[in-house]
C-alpha cells in the first residue's frame, strides 16, 4: 500500500465510532543516515479531519489569519492526530485506532525536540 492510497480512508476508533478520514500523513526524519547523509524518513502518523477530506495547508493549526483559520475548521471539523503506533488495523478501505480518544493534532508539537528521538 503505498502512502497516497491512505488519503481520504474512513478512520474509526477502537469502538467503531467514525472519526473521520485521512487527510495526511506525518513523516518524520529520524531514521537511520542514508548516502545522502540525511536521516530516513518515517511515518509518524496519521491526519484525520472530521467532515472532508481536502487539501491541508497548514491553518488547521493555530497559526495564520484567524478569519482563514476559521473558514478552514468550519470546513474540516475537527483536526485530530492518530499516531502511527496506535493503528490497530489498515486497509484500503479502513483504518481502525486501537484508541478511543485521538489528539487534537493543534496539540501537536510543529517540530520534535531531538531529544525525545528514539535512539537507533
Amino acid at each position: 500500500m503505498r502512502l497516497s492510497d491512505l488519503l481520504g480512508v474512513r478512520v474509526v476508533d477502537a469502538r467503531g465510532n467514525n472519526v473521520g478520514t485521512v487527510a495526511d500523513v506525518r513523516l518524520v526524519q529520524d531514521g537511520p543516515l542514508q548516502q545522502s547523509k540525511q536521516a530516513a524518513l518515517r511515518v509518524d502518523g496519521l491526519i484525520v479531519v472530521e467532515r472532508r477530506v481536502t487539501r491541508l495547508f497548514g491553518y488547521e493549526r493555530h497559526v495564520g489569519p484567524a478569519l482563514l483559520r476559521r473558514i478552514v475548521h468550519s470546513r474540516l471539523g475537527a483536526v485530530r492526530y492518530l499516531p502511527w503506533q496506535d493503528i490497530e488495523h489498515l486497509s484500503p478501505d479502513l483504518v481502525r485506532s486501537r484508541s478511543t480518544d485521538l489528539q487534537p493534532f493543534e496539540e501537536l508539537p510543529t517540530r520534535l525536540d531531538p531529544h525525545q528521538l528514539p535512539s537507533h
